[in-house]
């Protein structure tokens, strides 16, 4: 009897109503969704690549985890991270696997560098660090090449090299394809795992170009149907795959979040904060007040650039302003420190965010949260609710890293991000949606050649679960190492 391998394809970025529109487009996924199942995917809050795909190797939220850092796209050159791997390294599905004397083969999966010894062969590249590819078994890669744009960042797209990013963004996977597919042969592991990263960076900048929906959308232009053609990309990848699997073999593919067009609009918090008496501004009060002209001065300044179409020159002229990520967040003219609530900043210009709130400065910790959840609520613009929830962070989380999530969080209209900005009105245009058009959305997409009717539940496929899904695939019990559960029947 032949043994049942199990492939895994994670898409970083792959939205499930895009696909779902496109589908008549896409036939390997279109048979793939007849005869198995296909479900949105619901991601970690925030849904960030580097907490989500930290989850989805370990079964842990982010509380859990502790990890919660994004990707600033809009970092041109400044883009390092320092992630604790020890946090998943060991301890992630392809290593229980693993453990428990199944093969495995994984290659490129988000953050899981530098590789680490494993029950068959991991293979990775760097990402926001410097370093070289590693394999952990060279000796059963063989003679196959190995891609050298596995893990890190590509360089980020100006309008100049536009084309040229997008070249490569379909060259680099059909190298990782080529690749997955020769090893998969090769080896034959239990288990094999396989992320692209590509799909993500494509939409973050291409978004506008391809959505005649955007406001910042310029016409008929060269890029309009690049999104659409790299979905049929991945349909074709797909499908590579697809001709290597035997009839007991099963395949997942899956994606950490959804994408679709970046908020067009900011929604300026502490400038909210500061009318409701939270937030201290160090103008308030004074004839002239210099920080207050520079506040004033590069509100106008990126105004400026986002209506000329000069969004590439931002991150250019940021590296010569001293302390310019302070004055981004408006550190220059209020201080954290003395402000009994302010905005979060752990999840950048987007619509999740958060309100930290300065225990010292208050005097009912409680009652303060309930009255500014309950005045965030009523927010609206134009008639327009701005937020989706509101609530406190222990109504979401309990896990031992919980404080590093700001005492309220939220989600918003995907219209609008958070901002900083004091002294100006409540909601303004986004002045780097241009620049990063494409953003994050909740819902990624599961879909296999499992039978939907082995899905136990619709409302716990996410991916939380994911882990013990797939542990619970090959008869592992998942609750030895995790407090999540499985979406699939272990006959799956």
């Amino acid at each position: 009897m032949k043994k049942r391998r199990l492939i895994i394809l994670g898409i970083d970025g792959m939205d499930y109503d895009y696909s779902m529109e496109h589908v008549d487009m896409l036939p390997n996924i279109k048979k793939l969704i007849h005869e198995g199942s296909v479900k949105p995917f619901r991601s970690v809050f925030p849904p960030d690549s580097i907490p989500a795909w930290i989850t989805c190797y370990t079964g842990k939220n982010p509380s859990e985890h502790g990890v919660l850092e994004s990707v600033n796209y809009l970092a041109k050159g400044n883009n390092r991270l320092n992630v604790d791997t020890s946090v998943f390294k060991g301890k992630t599905f392809w290593d229980i696997i693993g453990n428990a004397g199944k093969t495995v083969c994984v290659i490129n999966p988000f953050m899981a560098y530098p590789v680490w010894p494993v029950n068959g062969v991991m293979v990775n590249g760097p990402v926001f660090i410097d370093g070289n590819i590693e394999i952990s078994a060279p000796d059963l890669i063989g003679d196959i090449p190995v891609p050298d744009n596995l893990g890190g960042i590509t360089d980020f797209a100006t309008k100049k090299t536009l084309n040229l990013f997008v070249d490569k963004i379909f060259a680099d996977t059909e190298d990782q394809a080529t690749f997955g597919t020769s090893l998969f042969q090769q080896y034959k592991p239990d288990l094999f795992f396989q992320t692209f990263l590509t799909m993500d960076r494509l939409q973050h900048f291409l978004w506008r170009y391809c959505d005649s929906n955007d406001p910042t959308y310029p016409g008929k232009n060269k890029y309009q149907d690049s999104i659409k053609n790299f979905y049929i990309e991945i349909d074709q990848v797909i499908g590579r795959y697809v001709a290597l699997l035997e009839p007991e073999d099963k395949l997942i593919i899956i994606s950490d979040h959804g994408h679709g067009m970046r908020c067009t609009h900011c929604f300026n918090i502490n400038e909210f904060l500061r009318d409701q008496g939270y937030v201290k501004s160090s103008a308030e009060g004074k004839i002239i007040s210099l920080k207050l002209i520079v506040e004033k001065l590069k509100n106008s300044v990126l105004g400026f650039m986002h209506k000329h179409d000069l969004e590439d020159y931002i991150s250019v002229i940021a590296k010569f302003i001293p302390n310019a990520k302070q004055l981004k967040k408006g550190k220059h003219i209020t201080n954290d420190k003395q402000n009994m609530a302010y905005a979060s900043d752990f999840t950048g210009t987007n619509p999740f965010g958060g309100i930290c709130l300065n225990k010292r400065l208050i005097e009912d910790y409680e009652k303060t949260r309930d009255v500014i959840i309950d005045a965030l609520k009523s927010v609206r613009d134009d008639g327009l609710e701005v937020f989706q929830w509101v609530m406190k962070r222990e109504e979401m989380f309990d896990g031992e890293y919980i404080k590093r999530y700001p005492d309220i969080i939220f989600s918003m209209n995907y219209k609008y991000g958070v901002n900083w900005n004091l002294h100006t009105k409540y909601f303004t245009e986004n002045p780097t949606h241009k620049k990063i058009s494409g953003g994050h959305k909740e819902y990624g997409i599961f879909f296999s050649n499992i039978s939907s009717d082995n899905i136990v539940d619709d409302t716990q496929v996410n991916i939380t679960n994911f882990f013990s899904t797939i542990l619970d695939i090959f008869n592992i019990d998942p609750s030895d190492f995790s407090g999540s559960q499985s979406f699939l029947n272990n006959q799956s």
